[in-house]
Protein backbone atom coordinates (compact mmCIF):
# COMPACT_ATOMS: atom_id res chain seq x y z
CA UNK A 1 0.00 0.00 0.00
CA UNK A 2 2.63 2.56 1.24
CA UNK A 3 2.02 5.79 2.81
CA UNK A 4 -0.12 8.15 1.78
CA UNK A 5 0.09 12.19 1.86
CA UNK A 6 -3.18 13.47 3.20
CA UNK A 7 -4.13 17.50 3.22
CA UNK A 8 -6.52 18.73 5.24
CA UNK A 9 -7.57 22.47 4.13
CA UNK A 10 -9.06 23.80 7.88
CA UNK A 11 -10.91 27.16 9.20
CA UNK A 12 -10.63 25.28 12.27
CA UNK A 13 -14.52 25.60 12.23
CA UNK A 14 -16.21 22.40 14.07
CA UNK A 15 -16.85 20.39 10.88
CA UNK A 16 -13.02 21.04 10.06
CA UNK A 17 -12.04 19.51 13.29
CA UNK A 18 -14.28 16.19 12.80
CA UNK A 19 -12.83 15.31 9.72
CA UNK A 20 -9.36 16.09 11.03
CA UNK A 21 -10.55 13.54 14.07
CA UNK A 22 -11.58 11.33 11.59
CA UNK A 23 -8.71 11.06 8.75
CA UNK A 24 -6.21 10.90 12.20
CA UNK A 25 -8.02 8.11 13.78
CA UNK A 26 -8.14 6.03 10.42
CA UNK A 27 -4.86 6.36 8.59
CA UNK A 28 -2.78 4.26 8.84
CA UNK A 29 0.72 5.37 10.18
CA UNK A 30 2.60 4.98 6.93
CA UNK A 31 0.68 7.89 5.66
CA UNK A 32 1.49 11.59 6.18
CA UNK A 33 -1.42 14.42 7.23
CA UNK A 34 -0.72 17.43 6.69
CA UNK A 35 -3.22 20.24 8.19
CA UNK A 36 -3.18 23.55 6.21
CA UNK A 37 -5.05 26.66 7.77
CA UNK A 38 -7.01 28.90 5.63
CA UNK A 39 -7.88 31.59 7.54
CA UNK A 40 -3.89 31.89 8.54
CA UNK A 41 -2.37 30.49 5.14
CA UNK A 42 1.05 30.57 4.53
CA UNK A 43 2.61 31.29 0.89
CA UNK A 44 2.70 27.28 0.27
CA UNK A 45 -0.70 27.21 1.51
CA UNK A 46 -2.35 29.70 -0.96
CA UNK A 47 -0.23 28.39 -3.51
CA UNK A 48 -1.80 24.69 -2.79
CA UNK A 49 -5.20 26.24 -2.26
CA UNK A 50 -5.19 27.45 -6.19
CA UNK A 51 -3.69 24.37 -7.72
CA UNK A 52 -6.46 21.96 -5.86
CA UNK A 53 -8.94 24.61 -6.54
CA UNK A 54 -10.18 24.79 -2.96
CA UNK A 55 -13.06 26.97 -2.47
CA UNK A 56 -14.91 24.97 0.71
CA UNK A 57 -13.43 23.45 3.69
CA UNK A 58 -12.98 21.18 4.95
CA UNK A 59 -11.42 19.62 1.63
CA UNK A 60 -9.02 16.87 1.76
CA UNK A 61 -6.59 16.22 -1.22
CA UNK A 62 -4.35 12.94 -1.35
CA UNK A 63 -1.43 12.44 -3.29
CA UNK A 64 -2.74 15.55 -5.38
CA UNK A 65 -5.28 13.45 -7.02
CA UNK A 66 -8.13 12.89 -4.64
CA UNK A 67 -10.27 15.73 -3.87
CA UNK A 68 -12.85 15.54 -1.21
CA UNK A 69 -14.91 17.84 -0.34
CA UNK A 70 -16.82 18.56 2.99
CA UNK A 71 -17.55 16.02 5.88
CA UNK A 72 -16.84 12.47 4.56
CA UNK A 73 -19.66 10.27 4.48
CA UNK A 74 -18.14 7.11 4.89
CA UNK A 75 -15.51 5.75 7.59
CA UNK A 76 -11.82 6.50 6.93
CA UNK A 77 -10.12 2.81 7.03
CA UNK A 78 -6.80 3.48 5.31
CA UNK A 79 -6.13 0.49 2.65
CA UNK A 80 -6.18 -0.88 -0.84
CA UNK A 81 -9.21 -0.66 -1.90
CA UNK A 82 -10.45 2.36 0.27
CA UNK A 83 -8.24 4.47 -1.84
CA UNK A 84 -9.27 2.69 -5.14
CA UNK A 85 -12.53 3.60 -4.30
CA UNK A 86 -11.62 7.38 -3.34
CA UNK A 87 -9.84 7.26 -6.39
CA UNK A 88 -13.02 6.54 -8.69
CA UNK A 89 -15.62 8.59 -6.49
CA UNK A 90 -13.27 11.35 -5.88
CA UNK A 91 -11.21 12.51 -8.69
CA UNK A 92 -9.33 15.92 -8.49
CA UNK A 93 -10.00 17.06 -11.68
Amino acid sequence: MGGHVIEVFSSGCPLCRETIEMVEFGKCRDCKMIIHDVVNPSQETREKMRMYNVNAVPTIVIDGVIKVVGVPDFPWICGDEFYKMLRERFPLK
